[in-house]
């Protein structure tokens, strides 16, 4: 009886700490992922990746033909065989009407006109665009496609949308509801899964010995302007830009989710991507990067910086 008596006493304080830890970690998931926040930084978003949207549909127009056309450098038989897609574009025509639309969708989703149609019609002819001629993609374009189908299913056009603007007014256009932010977060997770991988797969001689990047600026094929002399020719230049890039990507992979450091690192971020876009062709990776790192912009603190600007009197 006295051991029976003993196991009763070791479960009552058990199950009591593991009902105490399951009811911590039901809160701490519901903050993160369903306590509604401003949605500024989601309207932010939308905004600019509808303008990035742009802008890679533009490119891919240039030259239609040779890229994604009947008579296109890769054949259609030899087009992702075996990948997943709703259509494929056999022709020059179908591959024009698929452009337009694409830059019919980026302008409503910059607009915040019935983005989350726009964003699912925009999913739909990327994949069938892309899977047409996967030789011209990079790492950027993956982005570009996992972003328009999570923003699809988040409510975009809440703020700083024409949406809004014809539901409630003129003078909502500065003001926004509350919505909960898993969506975000899966691009926050993304997004810190992409960094992690760039760090990772960065464990080669010359970035450990500091000169991977004066490597990278002398192949011409990649580089917008050619080798420069200045950065290449320097060792302090080189290897501080060499570590530096991947003592930013380590941080980027977990420092980000604190809160004091946020700011810092986002900057250093932006910094990062920018010097990188500035020097080499890395596609739209960057702009959808720096996309990215406002999911992790300070939704109460835009609030409060807006309302602000809304309270000050206007000149008479």
């Amino acid at each position: 009886m006295s051991g029976i008596k003993s196991m009763v006493d070791i479960a009552a304080p058990t199950a009591a700490l593991l009902e105490r830890t399951r009811s911590q970690f039901d809160a701490a998931t519901h903050a993160l992922f369903l306590r509604k926040r401003p949605a500024w930084p989601l309207a932010i978003m939308r905004i600019l990746f509808g303008l990035v949207v742009f802008g890679w549909t533009a490119t891919m127009a240039v030259d239609v033909g040779s890229l994604l056309g009947s008579d296109a450098l890769v054949p259609i038989e030899f087009a992702s065989q075996g990948g997943w897609n709703w259509f494929t574009l056999e022709s020059t025509g179908a591959a024009w009407v698929a452009i337009g639309v694409l830059l019919i969708a980026s302008v409503a989703i910059t607009l915040g006109w019935r983005p989350t149609a726009w964003l699912v019609v925009t999913f739909v002819l990327l994949v069938a665009v892309q899977r047409r001629n996967p030789m011209i993609l990079n790492s950027g374009d993956v982005l570009l496609r996992n972003f328009a189908l999570i923003l699809a299913f988040m409510p975009t056009g809440a703020a700083l949308s024409v949406d809004r603007w014809r539901r409630h007014g003129r003078g909502s256009l500065w003001t926004t509801p509350s919505v909960a932010p898993w969506g975000l977060r899966l691009i926050q997770l993304q997004l810190c899964v992409v960094y992690f991988f760039a760090f990772w797969s960065k464990g080669g001689d010359l970035w450990q010995n500091g000169t991977a990047v004066s490597t990278v600026f002398r192949i011409d094929d990649i580089t917008r302007f050619g080798s420069p002399g200045w950065l290449t020719t320097n060792v302090v230049l080189i290897g501080l830009f060499t570590w530096g890039t991947l003592a930013i990507e380590l941080a980027l992979t977990t420092l980000l989710w604190a809160r004091r450091l946020r700011p810092v690192l986002i900057g250093l971020g932006f910094l990062l991507h920018f010097f990188i876009d500035v020097f080499v062709l890395v596609g739209f990776f960057g702009p959808l990067m720096m996309i990215g790192l406002l999911s992790f912009a300070d939704a109460d603190w835009l609030e409060r910086r807006i309302a602000a600007r809304r309270a000050r009197p206007r000149p008479a």
